[in-house]
């Protein structure tokens, strides 16, 4: 579970605002087009109001009626029309390109923020959580330009025009209008952000978590499924999604509340006007045309004000996004490399020196484990599950940090070393092996850029990956399914083990090489290792100990301590070896 994140109301905005600064022309642009829009919106209808009025007057005898010009006043709405729908399609292309570059850029900024966080620190969060962070929270993010930043600039904009307009013929109305514009378009928002902005928080916390055990369950539906665990999962997940509801519930009756505020004040605001420039018509030569215009000036105006509630009540979603961000792109890496190595390697030999690992629960997981691996030697470290095994081999490649104790690489302590020239020293087959959504090919050469179909055709028989490579549509160019579910487990094993043999890395690091493989496959794959292997330090995680008669040595662990070394002959001579125990199960 990732922590609680932080208050909603506490939540600073800004650096996420800055985030738009690359893309601020394309965000001005579409500031200026919605307002060139609203503003002929508003111009339109005032200007047809004063048009009908003016005609209805100038129809009243045929001296007026011939003097009226049609003309003009008709052009003018035909311009405004043309306006408004022109510039809300340049609004809609400016503004979805600003807000796409814009999540572009906020992914890239989260994916630069967890790149160099180990695994290990990342589980923290779970794969779901992060997943939802990266989905979920960046696009509540987006908001804060659309639903926010855009429409409160433009509401601003149009109630100074709207006074403008109507300043322009009575200037005390004009200031009253915009004043009371600008109270309702305070008003309503602030009572939608006071009443709704930890609703709308909560509603996001509420959806996130949802989101994310919906994405851990469903890649264990058919376990699930086996053991009638379905029903009960799916009626967790309904009460969640029925809380969440109920909050969206809350939030639309706090915006219909304050939508019946503003459409009150709406009221008022026109009522007013209206009887202002009756009087102003009665008493101070207004023309009585214009009233119309006032009136209707007023209406379009508040199509602007009218975005604002929903906008500000749906900031807590928007803050409670961005906390969680934050968290995670202010987290500090727990392991950091040096900028440049400050020493070289001497040669691929290892030395493991009173090695203690314990987790933040307390757990120990090494303890005072020394190992030497001289530069060439094949080496199996065997053990049962949970002995401390994969936990070496994250140590070593520095996803986990040592409580106690050295490893050096060639006589030069990895802690000394840049993480290019780490990662370049060692290659590696985890026990799970990820297929990027690349062609085979591309996912071999991960391991190496430089390596030819002919080497990649050859490594894949030595594996006896031909056959299931002949059955590919278009062989290395064929995509694997997500993930590389196309493949069986002991495909997907051998897939990882031959990206790892086509580095040029000095020393391999295998875990669980034969897992899934049946003994003969198995001893195929061994043998292919030790040719592939040969002049390279060879470290081999395993629990199977048919086909390690062939390596230099081979340690047994368990509960993180080492409990006995030797070459493999030498043990299986003495009787009292454990080696010697767990091959005599074999042959039983």
């Amino acid at each position: 579970m990732s922590a609680p994140s932080a208050d909603p109301a506490r939540v600073d905005l800004r650096p996420w605002l800055g985030q738009m600064r690359p893309f601020a022309w394309l965000m001005a642009l579409g500031i200026l087009l919605n307002l060139i829009a609203l503003a002929s919106s508003v111009g339109l209808i005032a200007l047809s109001g004063w048009f009908l009025s003016a005609a209805a007057v100038a129809g009243t005898s045929a001296a007026t009626a011939a003097t009226f010009n049609f003309l003009l006043p008709s052009a003018g709405v035909r311009g405004f029309a043309i306006t408004r729908t022109a510039g809300r399609y340049g609004e809609r292309v400016a503004s979805h390109e600003g807000t796409l570059k814009l999540l572009s850029r906020l992914r890239w900024h989260l994916y630069r923020a967890i790149e160099p966080l180990s695994p290990t620190a990342l589980q923290h969060y779970g794969s779901s959580d992060l997943m939802a962070r990266l989905t979920a929270d960046v696009d509540a993010l987006d908001n804060l330009y659309l639903r926010v930043v855009t429409p409160s600039i433009v509401a601003l904009g149009i109630i100074v025009l709207c006074g403008v307009i109507i300043g322009v013929f009575a200037p005390p109305i004009g200031l009253f209008a915009a004043v009371a514009l600008a109270i309702s378009g305070t008003l309503g928002p602030w009572l939608a952000w006071r009443r709704g902005h930890h609703l709308s928080h909560r509603w996001q916390v509420l959806n996130t978590h949802l989101r994310a055990r919906l994405l851990e369950r469903l890649p264990a539906l058919s376990e699930l499924l086996l053991y009638e665990r379905w029903q009960p999962e799916t009626e967790s997940l309904l009460k969640d999604q029925q809380e969440r509801d109920a909050h969206e519930l809350a939030l639309a009756g706090v915006w219909g509340r304050s939508q019946l505020l503003s459409q009150i004040l709406l009221g008022i605001t026109i009522t007013v006007v209206l009887a202002m420039a009756a009087w102003w018509s009665l008493h101070r030569n207004l023309s009585p045309t214009l009233i119309a215009l006032m009136g209707l000036s007023i209406m379009g105006a508040f199509e602007a004000v009218a975005m604002l509630p929903q906008a500000w009540q749906n900031l807590g979603r928007i803050q409670r996004a961005a906390g969680r961000l934050e968290e995670l792109t202010t987290r500090v890496p727990s392991i950091c490399f040096p900028a440049e190595s400050l020493d070289k390697p001497n040669d691929n030999g290892l030395d493991i020196r009173e090695l203690e690992v314990r987790f933040d629960d307390g757990t120990t997981a090494l303890s005072n484990f020394s190992l030497t691996l001289a530069p060439g030697e094949h080496f199996a470290l065997l053990g049962p599950s949970g002995g401390g095994k994969t936990t070496l081999l994250n140590t070593l490649v520095r996803f986990l940090s040592p409580t106690h104790g050295r490893i050096l690489l060639g006589g030069v302590s990895i802690d000394a070393l840049d993480e290019p020239t780490l990662r370049a020293s060692m290659g590696i087959a985890p026990q799970d092996t990820h297929l990027f959504v690349a062609s085979y090919r591309d996912n071999l050469k991960l391991g190496n850029p430089e390596a030819g179909d002919d080497e990649l055709h050859q490594l894949l028989q030595a594996l006896d990956l031909s056959d299931w490579l002949s059955d590919q549509p278009e062989g290395l160019d064929s995509y694997p399914d997500e993930g590389g579910s196309s493949l069986s487990g002991g495909q997907l094993k051998r897939f990882g083990i031959a990206r790892a043999l086509l580095t040029h890395a000095p020393i391999l690091l295998l875990d669980e090489p034969t897992e899934g493989l049946d003994e003969q496959t198995a001893r195929r794959v061994l043998s292919t290792i030790r040719t592939h292997a040969k002049g390279r330090t060879l470290l081999m995680i395993t629990h199977h100990v048919s086909g390690l008669d062939q390596l230099d040595r081979i340690g047994i662990m368990d509960e993180g301590h080492l409990l006995e070394i030797g070459p493999p002959q030498q043990l299986l001579e003495d009787i009292d070896s454990r080696f010697s125990a767990l091959q005599q199960q074999i042959v039983l």
